[in-house]
């Protein structure tokens, strides 16, 4: 059923009246349908747009600081993987506590911010826009001795798995020129990939670390939702949102992770708490996808790659080495439908609130591919989405329950298929909006979720591509985790016999 009020058309709020319209009139229920019907207007009339994080100096507002401080790169960024380069030696103003982390130069996607620095978030309408928050966690590796030497390149507000960039260019992958870096944490892949730099921070609110990562044939670590702080972070999904690592190997991304979770600024005193205390460890071994669903779900590299990865996980659960147990030879079948619609329903509607209102709501600022998902988030009833939130702690106690059972340590593939071609990502056809949405098939319900999660990379397939194995974790167990990612990932570097 359709909307003709005069009131429908005229106020901003119309396509919500229009889908609860839509919704109550799909069962008969022509009593109720009138009611919503004629509070249209006190609905629209009672709608306060929310107002951008505070942290934000808009667009046009003076600073203390001039493009002295860094370099503009941005033409470039596509290939290089970085916006800016930073011309000073420190930039968070935080002293040199420790060498821990001497040597390794550091990038950080471009919406995690630094006091006084530009801060894009991958979109030209941010460009006179600066941060007057910096990031504890960029503070933190700079107080380690890293050197933070730029900001990445991304997908405009953190909205693409495939590394698209209507305004900036698509990230080209390092390791095919005709492929896409995958997103949204493009530049961070690209700029590590690239030897660029050492470390990189990227975002994952539903695959965005951990995707390009894949694609680029490197480690991304997506925390546990919660662990760490999100200060001077722009929100996407501040429910899905997490803060993560992407580096050339498990030892450098276990190297800053220890330095983070010290930091009392980066991980809270509860966070800490849970993460010196989880239980995970009366479980044991590795349950997985099972190889029906994945030669059944994706391309065959990628099936092929998976199935010798789990190889390689049975040797070493037979060795009685690693600790961490063996692997269950069955795997599951996951029927994550539900999952997945109730993941895209909490990040369309928090990405229309967030992205709206830095935006002033003004959409023809954003790029064609973005607007779709963003608008789609202002149509979603508000019943649909307060039901997504409150199920997720059930859901994700019957995951565990059921996808895990007894396992410490669930795999899967990281995407369904390898890096996504470079001519795909303009086009508007059939195969450009289903690599956008095979690419995080295996990702996106695992924020939703609030698990820990890594990708670490298995042997190139054809082409030079590198297909990617996905280890999710239990809440909080991400220590382990990134340590059971470490043997796996130097056991797979290894000739095979």
């Amino acid at each position: 059923m359709s909307t003709t009020s005069e009131n429908h058309d005229a106020h901003p709020a119309a396509r919500i009246s229009g889908a609860v319209d839509n919704l109550l009139g799909s069962v008969g229920n022509d009593r109720a349908e009138s009611l919503v019907a004629a509070s249209a207007t006190e609905i629209d009339r009672s709608f306060t747009p929310p107002s951008p994080p505070h942290w934000l100096n808009p667009p046009g507002t003076s600073v203390d600081s001039s493009d002295v401080h860094w370099h503009n790169t941005v033409d470039e960024s596509p290939r290089t993987g970085i916006f800016r380069t930073y011309t000073e030696s420190t930039v968070t103003g935080a002293p040199v506590l420790t060498d821990e982390l001497s040597g390794l130069r550091i990038t950080h996607k471009d919406n995690i911010g630094i006091r006084n620095y530009p801060i894009t978030a991958g979109s030209p309408a941010l460009s006179d826009t600066r941060a007057e928050t910096t990031s504890p966690i960029l503070r933190s590796l700079e107080t380690a001795g890293g050197a933070i030497i730029g900001a990445n390149h991304m997908a405009e507000f953190a909205l693409s798995p495939t590394g698209h960039n209507q305004w900036f260019g698509d990230g080209v992958n390092p390791l095919s020129a005709s492929h896409l870096s995958g997103g949204s944490s493009s530049g961070s892949a690209i700029s590590v990939a690239t030897g660029a730099c050492d470390l990189s921070l990227g975002t994952d609110t539903g695959g965005s670390v951990r995707l390009p990562a894949a694609y680029c044939g490197l480690v991304g670590y997506k925390p546990t939702n919660g662990l760490f702080s999100h200060s001077g972070l722009i929100p996407l999904s501040e429910t899905l949102d997490t803060i993560g690592l992407l580096a050339s190997d498990t030892t450098i991304a276990q190297q800053a992770f220890e330095v983070l979770v010290s930091d009392p600024s980066v991980v809270y005193i509860e966070a800490r708490s849970r993460l010196e205390t989880c239980n995970a460890s009366e479980f044991s071994g590795f349950t997985h996808l099972s190889r029906s669903a994945v030669d059944r779900d994706c391309e065959d590299e990628v099936a092929s790659a998976f199935a010798s990865a789990l190889d390689v996980v049975e040797e070493i659960g037979l060795s009685n080495t690693s600790g961490f147990g063996r692997l269950d030879g069955k795997g599951v079948d996951i029927d994550d439908a539900e999952l997945n619609r109730r993941s895209v329903t909490v990040v369309s509607v928090e990405a229309a609130r967030n992205v709206g209102s830095i935006l002033g709501w003004n959409w023809d600022l954003l790029g064609d591919q973005v607007l779709s998902r963003v608008i789609r988030g202002t149509a979603i009833p508000a019943i649909g989405y307060a039901d997504a939130l409150a199920c997720r702690s059930a859901l994700t106690s019957e995951f565990l329950a059921t996808a895990m059972g007894g396992s410490r340590f669930l795999l899967t593939p990281t995407s369904p298929i390898l890096a996504p071609q470079m001519s795909t990502s303009n086009a508007t056809g059939s195969r450009a909006r289903s690599d956008y949405m095979r690419a995080s098939r295996y990702t996106r319900t695992i924020n939703y979720l609030g698990l820990p999660a890594i990708t670490v990379p298995l042997p190139t397939a054809g082409g030079g591509l590198s297909p990617a194995l996905q280890l999710i974790g239990r809440p909080y167990d991400d220590r382990a985790l990134l340590a059971v990612a470490a043997t796996i990932a130097e056991t797979c570097r290894q000739p095979q016999k």
